[in-house]
């Protein structure tokens, strides 16, 4: 991996320590190599030994015209002024704001600077995209890809959640102390921008009940039916390449729209969300029968399949065996969300979650890591 070589210059000491702590306990530690300055004197000392500085991240009363810094590194003031303007062609950051925004402020500012980071920027870990599908409506397959997120980072693990349906509900689910819309996303995929990385990092939110990270993107048929399946491949692997994330949960409506074939070709395991009826099962074995002609490719989903019966009750309606399918695992039917009056409730059902945790540790952890599990 080339991991970003950061110095942080700043005479508050208290600050630096504050950040450095943050650092080493997220999971940003794995993308920088940090260097901490509270002295110019010092830092001058450090430039001038030539060695290679990617982002020069300094407060304004430090930095002079005798730092001698390679033409290649950004250079970001942390500045006291929320609506600093840039200074010397310089950007800002402001500093006093949490500390992940501050981090992903500044990588939007080195990834919109630096048009090669994003290629050289190599995965540190595995990243792998699951995508929540369902041939029906109303099998509760948002319920499902929701608390996947939550328990998947719950275990540590670093999560970010994508919403491509037609008609989104993510609102209901996750919010942000800054929850400006992300609809901008969409226009930097079809524009075919260069900055789609730097984008990423300024538009993506971060829900901290969940500990998930998410697009806040406003309900817009007509831009999420123009998307093609170049747009989604471009957005998935643009997440991907952040180099930020264990996980990738991309959320799908039951349509065959050109976007959900493209999302289902390009993720690594299929969550098949059905629900304990015979329609459920009897398109779950329609489709598939015809995935050659759907995907141009035979057991492009049956090699990944995950089939969960959400909705379960102790008692199966109808025989998988008779639609050739095998349910890997069951989601309770919990009556009182039929009341519901937040989202929250939906995040927070020990029951359902429960069995959300032994299918992850079982069928999806497991598979990734190749991990022999002994009961």
């Amino acid at each position: 991996m080339k991991k970003i070589r950061l110095i942080v210059a700043d005479n508050n000491e208290l600050y630096l320590e504050s950040l450095a702590a943050y650092l080493r306990s997220s999971s940003d530690s794995t993308r920088f190599i940090v260097s901490l300055f509270s002295k110019t004197e010092t830092l001058e000392m450090y430039i001038n030994q030539g060695e290679n500085i990617d982002i020069l991240l300094i407060n304004p009363q430090m930095f002079t015209d005798s730092l001698k810094v390679s033409q290649s590194t950004i250079i970001i003031f942390l500045d006291d002024d929320k609506v600093a303007k840039p200074t010397n062609n310089y950007a800002s950051v402001y500093r006093y704001q949490r500390l992940n925004q501050l981090v992903s402020d500044v990588l939007a500012i080195y990834y919109q600077e630096n048009e090669l980071a994003g290629m050289l920027l190599a995965r540190s870990k595995q990243t792998s995209v699951l995508s929540v599908f369902s041939p029906v409506g109303g099998s509760g397959k948002t319920t499902v890809a929701i608390n996947l997120c939550k328990q998947l980072a719950l275990n540590g693990s670093k999560v970010f959640y994508l919403n491509l349906e037609l008609l989104n509900t993510t609102k209901l689910y996750f919010s942000s102390l800054e929850d400006n819309p992300s609809l901008q996303i969409l226009y930097y995929i079809k524009a075919e921008s260069n900055q789609l990385l730097s984008k990423i990092e300024s538009l993506k939110k971060y829900d901290p009940y969940s500990m998930v990270d998410y697009f806040d993107i406003e309900i817009s048929a007509e831009e999420m039916l123009e998307l093609n399946e170049s747009d989604v491949n471009k957005l998935i692997n643009s997440v991907v390449q952040t180099g930020s994330y264990d996980y990738i949960v991309v959320d799908l409506d039951s349509s065959l729209h050109k976007r959900n074939i493209a999302a289902l070709k390009e993720c690594d395991q299929v969550i098949w969300n059905i629900s304990n009826d015979i329609q459920s099962l009897l398109k779950s074995k329609s489709l598939l029968v015809e995935e050659e002609k759907l995907f141009g490719e035979e057991n492009i989903l049956q090699d990944k399949l995950l089939v969960i019966m959400n909705k379960y009750n102790g008692t199966m309606v109808g025989s998988t065996e008779d639609f050739d399918l095998s349910i890997d695992g069951f989601l309770p039917l919990i009556p009182s969300w039929s009341t519901l009056q937040s989202g929250s409730e939906i995040l927070g059902n020990d029951l359902f979650n429960q069995e959300i945790q032994a299918i992850i540790r079982g069928k999806i952890v497991r598979e990734q890591e190749g991990v022999t599990s002994i009961d």
